[in-house]
């Protein structure tokens, strides 16, 4: 239809009695004139179905005509998109279905706070491998970026992980391994504690030191982490006065000599009793 309405709007006429050279004159020019408005068509449908592109140049008339009139008779491209509607449809509830799966996994990473009782005593594992490093800026980074340590050697509360680093300077100098002796484990929504007994040998010396400790755990940035860490000395060997070895005195001087490398004062005054006895080097007055 649309064929033959283009041919009449052109003014070209289908046929009529005329002699043999003017009908043979004619009809090329017919069929020149079918081939133009036919690959005019073509062209019009190409823009909007962008069909592959065919130079002209490439075939004869004949070949392009067959071509243009195959297009206009079949109306369809295999590259012809779909609806757009159906598109938008089909993409809106691919879309739906992907962002509920992706928020539901998300959800599930972000608010899983459960930890079992053999993930908390695996944290003690990895704090004490990290003790193995004798690198205390790893020992430090078990902890969180607030945290409280009430160390074992030390009366000074580490709420930071410069406090915390600093501590570890001097203890890991004593190579210390630790073993859990008894431990009670208990897991809420969100944290975890464990709290009981300890030992430490420390490779240095060979010493055997057992302690009282406890932490808390919570999660940091998706990793747990040590919130609170207590440990103290066992206080019925202090109670009971237990005997201390010729070591463990030349440790208490190391204890000293780390403070004054520390340029610090009052850690070195620390290092004193309350009413402890100085008699100094440079000066006569105790």
């Amino acid at each position: 239809f649309f064929f033959f309405t283009e041919l009449n709007r052109r003014h070209i006429p289908i046929c009529s009695i005329q002699s043999k050279e003017t009908i043979t004159n004619k009809t090329m020019k017919f069929t020149s004139s079918v081939i133009s408005v036919a690959l005019s068509l073509a062209a019009r449908r190409s823009s909007a179905f962008a069909p592959a592109i065919v130079r002209q140049s490439s075939f004869s008339p004949s070949t392009r005509l067959n071509h243009s009139l195959r297009t206009l008779a079949i109306g369809t491209d295999r590259r012809v998109p779909k609806t757009p509607a159906l598109l938008d449809e089909k993409a809106i509830a691919a879309a739906k279905l992907s962002t509920t799966s992706s928020s539901q996994t998300t959800s599930a990473a972000t608010t899983s706070s459960t930890i079992t009782k053999d993930e908390v005593r695996a944290l003690f594992e990895l704090w004490n491998a990290a003790l193995a490093t004798g690198d205390s800026r790893i020992v430090a980074d078990r902890y969180i970026t607030a945290p409280v340590l009430l160390p074992t050697v030390s009366d000074e509360p580490r709420t930071d992980y410069k406090g915390v680093k600093d501590y570890f300077d001097a203890f890991l100098l004593k190579e210390p391994r630790g073993r859990i002796l008894e431990g009670n484990i208990h897991v809420g929504e969100g944290w975890a504690s464990d709290s009981g007994i300890y030992e430490f040998t420390m490779g240095a010396t060979g010493d055997v030191v057992k302690a009282r400790y406890s932490y808390n755990y919570i999660q940091q940035d998706g990793q747990w982490k040590i919130q609170h860490h207590h440990s103290s000395v066992m206080p019925e060997e202090i109670a009971m006065g237990k005997p201390i070895t010729q070591d463990e005195v030349r440790d208490l001087f190391g204890l000293w000599n780390d403070a004054l490398a520390t340029g610090d004062p009052k850690k070195v005054a620390g290092r004193y009793a309350k009413e402890g006895v100085l008699l100094p080097t440079v000066s006569d007055v105790p």
